[in-house]
Parts: structure tokens; C-alpha cells; sequence
């Protein structure tokens, strides 16, 4: 009789959480609806850059974000932070085409060409770049958690 019982608890604990697990699977947010999620946090990003709003850059960027820099240069967020807060890093404008955007369950990787122009100091930013920028969600909220720039070269945009 007990072995009747505990047969019957495990197997509907089994069923509830079989359950639980596709009621979840039907609530995530099909890859079209992640895509466009991604591309309206990807221009609230080049929006931000523009703006230096590090407030909007600390709550999407992840406590372990890395990003490289077109030079080869790690860029830790407090490294972008302080070039914000010196006020030596500033952009005129970021402007996303070619945009392709890959879903893989909770994390999406974008790459786009990034046509910029700005400063950071004395150097000059201006240019095209092939950017990468993945983006992990976590408790239902997406956040940048690596970027890369490659310079285009001599690539002019038609």
C-alpha cells in the first residue's frame, strides 16, 4: 500500500513538473519576437552612446560584460564609465545596418555595420566597423554580456 502511494506521489510530481516546464516553454517569446526585442535594445544602446547615459549602461550591461575594442583593448564597464564620466568619450552618432540577429534559447547574437562618428580623447572613432554584440536573458531581462568592433577599413556604406 505504501509503495501504491509513494508510486503515485512520484509520478504525479513527474506530471506537474513536465507540465510546469511546457507551460514555461509555451510563455517564452517565439525568435522573431526575440529578434525584435534584441533590435530595439540594440538601437536604445547606440541611443545611449550617443547621450553617454552610463544609468542606461549599467542596468544592460552585465556585471561580467567584456567587450573589444577595435584596437584589441579589453573595455570592462568601468573602464566606459570612466571614459564617460572624464567626459573624453563622445559620439555624434551610431548607425546600425546590415543587421543580422541569431537566437539560441536565452541568448541572441547580433552583428551589424556600425557606421560612428565620435571621440574618445584625441583619438578619432569615426568610421565603419563590424560589430558583434551578444546579449543573454536572465530573469526575463536581456543584457549585453560581450562586444566586438573590427574596423571596415576603406568599406564605404551606398
Amino acid at each position: 500500500m505504501n509503495r501504491l502511494i509513494i508510486l503515485t506521489l512520484m509520478v504525479l510530481a513527474a506530471t506537474t513538473t513536465t507540465l510546469q516546464t511546457l507551460s514555461a516553454q509555451s510563455d517564452a517569446a517565439s525568435p522573431e519576437e526575440v529578434k525584435k526585442q534584441i533590435m530595439a535594445l540594440d538601437q536604445q544602446l547606440n541611443d545611449a552612446a550617443v547621450q553617454g547615459n552610463m544609468q542606461f549602461f549599467s542596468k544592460i550591461m552585465s556585471d561580467g560584460y567584456v567587450g573589444v575594442a577595435p584596437n584589441g583593448m579589453i573595455l570592462a564597464q568601468s573602464l566606459i564609465a570612466a571614459h564617460y564620466q572624464a567626459g573624453t568619450l563622445r559620439y555624434e552618432s551610431v548607425v546600425n545596418s546590415d543587421i543580422d540577429i541569431k537566437v539560441h534559447g536565452n541568448c541572441a547574437v547580433l552583428t551589424a555595420l556600425s557606421a560612428v562618428k565620435g571621440h574618445d580623447g584625441d583619438v578619432d572613432l569615426s568610421g565603419v566597423y563590424r560589430i558583434m554584440r551578444v546579449f543573454l536573458n536572465r530573469n526575463g531581462q536581456w543584457q549585453i554580456i560581450a562586444f566586438q568592433a573590427t574596423p571596415m577599413g576603406n568599406f564605404k556604406l551606398s
